[in-house]
């Protein structure tokens, strides 16, 4: 049997588990995700334990660890490298513990699914950290209309805008509240939601104007943003509708040999 473990802090809400140890299933291969809450100041001890352990055939990562678990690793996949961050980790053959990121094609994923053409399409995104640098990129890699990015840090929203304007599939910029106008889809990838009593991260206007708004936290489902998307009858594409999404790439990942990703 594989043995996975899923780490973060909290991990109360936590919906991969039985969605991987199902798609695993299916292939024949049978395996359990644990689920272990693992706070900030423990994760040196734990990766230790784990790069040890080799009944430990790898991780599922979710926040607040996913930047801070790539010096515990051997290695990590280029689209990993990119976006400075790793939601998911394996062990090779040889025993190494190597890393890879699934944020922004599982968003890819869900928009598609959920009916949206994005390569017509111009997109606003909230937050270029671990998972919205990861998103961008695999936006710009699928293709799109245009592109803006909204993020607080300033000198990573430039670094990031710069980045990707070097091998962009779609224009992309630094969102400009006055110049910008409508956008067709709104992107959440900040913090914004978890907590009770967060504010959206779009404006009201903004949201009267889109035709779809996707918001990666997965719970509470119903976040602020979600709630005046349905006022105004816009779809909402979920962190739930998200982790679907990625299922089959990181069950496939870690049954292929190697970290190429």
């Amino acid at each position: 049997m594989k043995r996975y473990v899923m780490i973060g802090s909290p991990v109360t809400t936590v919906r991969t588990p039985p969605l991987l140890e199902g798609f695993l299933a299916e292939r024949g291969v049978e395996a359990r995700v644990e689920v272990r809450e693992v706070r900030p100041d423990g994760l040196a001890a734990f990766m230790a334990g784990a790069v040890a352990d080799r009944t430990v055939d790898g991780l599922m990562v979710t926040m607040p660890h996913k930047r801070a678990i790539i010096p515990h690793l051997a290695a990590i996949s280029r689209v990993a490298a990119r976006a400075g961050s790793v939601n998911a980790a394996k062990r090779l053959p040889d025993g190494a513990l190597v890393g890879a990121q699934f944020d922004g094609v599982a968003l890819v994923n869900a928009l598609t699914t959920a009916g949206v053409p994005l390569a017509s399409v111009r997109i606003l995104l909230a937050g270029a950290g671990g998972a919205g640098l990861a998103i961008a990129q695999a936006i710009v890699a699928h293709g799109c209309a245009g592109l803006a990015i909204a993020e607080r840090d300033v000198a990573l929203l430039e670094r990031t805008v710069a980045d990707l304007r070097d091998e962009s599939g779609c224009p992309v910029a630094i969102f400009d509240e006055a110049a910008d106008g409508a956008f067709d889809v709104l992107v959440n990838a900040t913090p914004l939601g978890m907590q009770a009593g967060d504010p959206s991260p779009f404006a009201p206007d903004l949201v009267a104007r889109a035709r779809w708004v996707a918001d990666i936290v997965a719970d509470p489902p119903r976040t602020r943003l979600a709630a005046s998307a349905a006022e105004v009858g816009l779809p909402v594409i979920t962190g739930r509708d998200m982790v679907r999404g990625q299922i089959a790439p990181i069950g496939g990942w870690l049954l292929a040999d190697g970290v190429e990703q």
